[in-house]
């Protein structure tokens, strides 16, 4: 391993370095209180209140409450993070082994979901990839690694979901038993106050026009048999989550299956594409055609164009299998899939106040599409189009059966151009902003499960538009996690009235600024994606992963040769040690490194930088990306 000395020492701490290690200390402190104040002693959650609880939802958001617990500690957090991070998905996984998901078993079968959308357990299982990704010799993490994808891969006999003949999963439902169809049992899809805003999943049922008229029991029976017969054993696109799952495996082992399996789906889902004029289709039947479940339709999947979300989780789908299939190849064209998506979907947008409002749904054309949404965000009717009595209802513009015209979120096309690093993925990025309100260059205060979304800020910084946000982003991610404790702190809810994201809510490890800052890249795609960075560190001194004590780090630049790194020793006497790895999983290779008039060979995945007692480098970083056979091992 090449090694490089910093021999400038700094005659000022950087603020963004200051804060950058304040803020890790500051999180170092956190976990303790939150655990004796909001789980049981064994680790098992104080939800569900009712020991009857029976659904099949609701592990993941257990799952989630702890999802960047181990990403914490993998960027420098203490160690104790590690432990409780297994901790606690040891005793989730058993705790709800003890609920029934309604349908003769429980909800936990061999430690995985029973049958389950990927949607759910994409974001669910983001904490069992990163819980991996920071401690992949832990035995136990690689033969459940090994074990859950095999569910996926049919190896298990009890779990067949693949049909490798028609190259589809056999249901929208999957896991531990098998294709869950059997889940879709016809019971009546009753109104629920959630349901106001996403509209229904058909529109083609005689009578059935709004959410509100699933208060009458006959017709909420009819739409549940139509989403047992059109769903039950179709294959959905938001299943190309799960090819993170098999991936995770891949990158234990190295085997060929994995790859080939995730390869093999993902083409798949590329060929439906083409067959639909390159409007990628949201359904396949068990026959692996497209619509031959839902009567010849391209749409209506589960989690798909109509229902309940639309685009996002299709984006989510696209990116996370792009990604997956990048490292496994080592070529970025595949990112035209999800580009020529984004492009199709401009071309039907509608420009209002300087802002392409593009629609993120589509449905049966000329159906009644009114539902419960923010006015502020979606293009809607006026008053005089309302077809309802329900005064919180609007009618959504609708074009040829697009919908939901809205500014498109940020989030995966960031991943997109992080992937591809084209500038035609930057431009598309500049001119679909939401040009009402200034996100590129400010930070904004607003609930998020992953405590994120302030990608355009960062994507801004990287181009040189707002060089104080590492000061900014970082003071954010402090005012997050103090706020937290405080209202922790001062917290008299009593748990019989927690609901599933009593926890979620609490959560005071935010990991966005270090992420962004620390490692180059953006956090991971929340519904399943792994960790798209340009760097990593080791600490050689105590053999783990993350930056050393008293070390912080900052990517200055990140473009397609490479990037700008610092780094700083804020210890004023004592030499650290610290190792630079080039993407997560060493998919990525250095090439040479410039600092101080100086040039390293270095043609290797990873090198070491020793920083003297309040020493300061700069390096500008020549890389090949996705070059190696990404993997966990590492370099100790």
């Amino acid at each position: 391993m090449k090694e490089i000395t910093a021999t400038r020492r700094q005659t000022a701490l950087p603020e963004w370095a200051v804060l950058e290690r304040q803020l890790i200390r500051t999180m170092n402190q956190t976990p303790e209180f939150v655990l004796e104040k909001y789980t049981n002693l064994d680790g098992s959650m104080l939800w569900p209140t009712d020991p009857n609880y029976t659904s099949t939802d609701a592990l993941d958001d257990m799952y989630e409450s702890f999802h960047n617990w181990p990403l914490f500690y993998f960027a420098g957090g203490d160690e104790k993070f590690l432990t409780y991070s297994h901790r606690q998905f040891d005793a989730i996984t058993e705790q709800f082994t003890h609920y029934s998901c309604g349908h003769g078993h429980p909800i936990v079968v061999k430690e995985y979901e029973q049958g389950y959308d990927w949607m759910h357990q994409g974001e669910g299982y983001e904490f069992f990839y990163l819980l991996n990704l920071a401690d992949p010799e832990n035995p136990k993490n690689r033969e459940r690694s090994l074990r859950f994808a095999g569910f996926l891969l049919n190896e298990d006999p009890d779990a067949i979901n693949y049909d490798p003949e028609h190259k589809v999963l056999k249901s929208c439902y999957l896991g531990s038993m098998g294709a869950a169809g059997r889940n879709f049992d016809g019971t009546p899809w009753m109104w629920a106050d959630w349901k106001q805003w996403y509209g229904l999943p058909f529109h083609d049922l005689p009578g059935i026009t709004t959410v509100d008229e699933m208060h009458d029991e006959k017709k909420a029976k009819r739409m549940a048999e139509a989403m047992r017969d059109r769903l039950a054993h179709s294959d959905t696109l938001v299943n190309l989550m799960s090819t993170s799952m098999v991936m995770n495996a891949f990158l234990h082992t190295g085997q060929d299956k994995y790859r080939e399996w995730i390869l093999e789906y993902t083409k798949a889902w590329r060929q439906r594409t083409a067959e639909n004029g390159g409007l990628v289709p949201d359904n396949a039947g068990p026959d692996g055609k497209i619509g031959s479940e839902m009567n010849g339709k391209w749409y209506g999947g589960y989690y798909g164009w109509t229902w309940p979300h639309g685009f996002y989780f299709l984006a989510d789908a696209l990116t996370i299998a792009c990604e997956n299939e990048a490292l496994l190849t080592g070529q970025t064209k595949g990112c035209d899939w999800i580009r020529s998506q984004y492009q199709q979907l401009l071309k039907l947008a509608i420009e209002k106040d300087g802002t392409f409002f593009i629609p993120q749904k589509h449905g049966d054309p000329g159906a009644i599409q009114e539902y419960h949404v923010n006015p502020e965000k979606v293009l809607c009717m006026d008053d005089s189009a309302k077809t309802t009595d329900n005064p919180s209802f609007s009618r959504l513009v609708e074009k040829d059966g697009w919908y939901e015209f809205m500014p498109l979120p940020q989030t995966q096309p960031i991943h997109l151009w992080f992937l591809s690093r084209q500038p035609e993925d930057f431009d598309f990025i500049w001119k679909t902003r939401d040009f009402r309100g200034h996100d590129w260059q400010e930070i904004k205060t607003f609930y998020s499960k992953f405590q994120g979304e302030h990608d355009l800020a960062w994507l801004n910084y990287l181009q040189g538009g707002f060089p104080d946000y590492p000061e900014k982003i970082l003071l954010h991610n402090l005012k997050q996690t103090c706020t937290r404790m405080k209202e922790m702190d001062e917290d008299t809810e009593p748990p019989e009235e927690y609901t599933d994201s009593y926890l979620q809510k609490r959560n005071p490890i935010t990991m966005e600024g270090l992420v962004q800052l620390t490692m180059g890249g953006p956090l991971p795609i929340y519904n399943g994606g792994l960790l798209e960075v340009s760097v990593c560190y080791f600490d050689p001194e105590n053999r783990r992963p993350g930056l050393p004590e008293d070390v912080a780090a900052l990517v200055k630049t990140v473009d397609a040769s490479g990037i700008c790194l610092e780094l700083h020793n804020l210890h004023p006497i004592r030499s650290r040690k610290i190792v630079v790895q080039a993407g997560a999983f060493s998919e990525h290779n250095f090439q040479k490194a410039e600092a101080d008039g100086k040039t390293y060979s270095i043609n290797d995945c990873r090198f070491a930088v020793t920083l003297p007692g309040n020493a300061e480098i700069t390096l500008r970083l020549e890389m090949d990306r996705y070059c190696n056979t990404p993997t966990y091992h590492r370099p100790f």
